[in-house]
C-alpha cells in the first residue's frame, strides 16, 4: 500500500503508506511551529495534494527557520523534512529555493541524491 502525493493531478512521488503518512505529519507539525500553510492536503482516498506556490513558501519559511540553526538537535529534526521538501518542490514545478550560498548548496546536492530514491 502506498500515500501517493500529487500536484496538479500528477503524481510526483508515491512512497509507501507509512513513510508517506510520516512525512506528512512532519510537513504539517513544521507548518503549525512556522504558522504557514504547508501547502499539502491529505484526501480521504489516501493521497495528498501538494499546492506547488502555496507548497513553495512553505519550504522558504522552513529554509530560512533551518538556516538559523540555534539548536542542533532541532536542525536534525528538521533536515529530513527539509531534504523531501526539496525534492517535492522541484518535482511539482514550484519556484525555485532562492539560493542563500554554502547551507543551500550542501542540501540542493543531498536533495538531488534523495531524488533518485523517492519512486513516483
Amino acid at each position: 500500500m502506498s500515500y501517493t502525493f500529487r500536484a496538479a493531478g500528477t503524481p510526483i512521488w508515491d512512497p509507501a503508506l507509512r513513510v508517506g503518512e510520516l512525512y506528512l505529519g512532519q510537513a504539517e507539525a513544521v507548518a503549525a511551529l512556522l504558522e504557514v500553510p504547508s501547502g499539502l492536503t491529505p484526501r480521504q482516498d489516501g493521497r495528498c495534494d501538494l499546492e506547488p506556490e502555496e507548497f513553495g513558501t512553505f519550504v522558504q519559511h522552513l529554509l530560512r527557520f533551518y538556516n538559523r540553526g540555534h539548536h542542533a538537535a532541532l536542525s536534525h529534526l528538521l533536515r529530513g523534512v527539509v531534504l523531501v521538501s526539496l525534492v517535492l518542490l522541484n518535482r511539482a514545478g514550484g519556484h525555485p529555493v532562492p539560493h542563500d550560498g554554502e547551507t543551500l548548496d550542501a542540501l540542493l546536492t543531498e536533495a538531488t541524491a534523495l531524488d533518485r530514491t523517492m519512486s513516483v
